[in-house]
């Protein structure tokens, strides 16, 4: 009882309250309020995050279903710039990315291979200009990436294998995100393909 009238204490300090913690999903942690352990996890086994840049966006939402029809039309049409929203931010980039020069690496890295992969998967996607949305599913292995030389400055959550399902003339189909990245509360693509 004691530890956890100390634990509240410096959440209170540290200006967090005591149900601040998120589980993997996104959502309130199930494990019925309990303190997180030594390690950092709750009793549910999920990693309770510091500060609001870390915290796990959800694993759906209106927000990013909308996103992720953007990036289908722009797919479609042959127009990365219909999805910029999809695309991880360049200011978010600016500041978690560990680089002599984030800004020249952004445009590099993330944006002109966001424009590459779209127009390669708009070639290989044979009817794609007839694709009709049908749903977003974020990748099952959800993970925080440990803060590294020439990576990320800071612990941003990290997920491979989203994917987009659409149909084409009937036929379902999907496209497979390769990596994307969460900042303020929402999912973006570092890497398309």
């Amino acid at each position: 009882m004691r530890a956890r009238a100390v634990f509240v204490l410096c959440l209170a300090v540290a200006g967090c309250p005591a149900s601040s913690s998120h589980s993997i999903d996104g959502g309130p942690r199930g494990d019925g309020g309990k303190d997180a352990g030594a390690d950092g996890q709750s009793a549910s086994g999920a990693l309770d995050a510091g500060t609001p840049d870390e915290l796990l966006p959800p694993s759906s939402s209106e927000e990013m279903t909308a996103r992720a029809r953007h990036l289908l039309e722009a797919i479609a049409h042959d127009s990365p710039d219909l999805a910029t929203d999809m695309v991880f931010p360049r200011d978010a980039y600016l500041l978690t990315r560990d680089s002599t020069d984030p800004g020249k690496a952004w445009d590099a890295k993330v944006t002109a291979a966001f424009h590459r992969s779209v127009h390669v998967l708009h070639k290989r996607t044979h009817g794609v200009e007839k694709a009709q949305f049908v749903s977003f599913e974020l990748g099952k292995s959800v993970q925080q990436a440990t803060p590294k030389k020439r990576e990320w400055k800071r612990p941003l959550w990290r997920v491979k294998h989203s994917r987009i399902t659409f149909t084409i003339d009937g036929r379902t189909q999907r496209i497979e995100l390769a990596e994307m990245t969460g900042w303020h509360g929402a999912w973006y693509v570092t890497k398309l393909r």
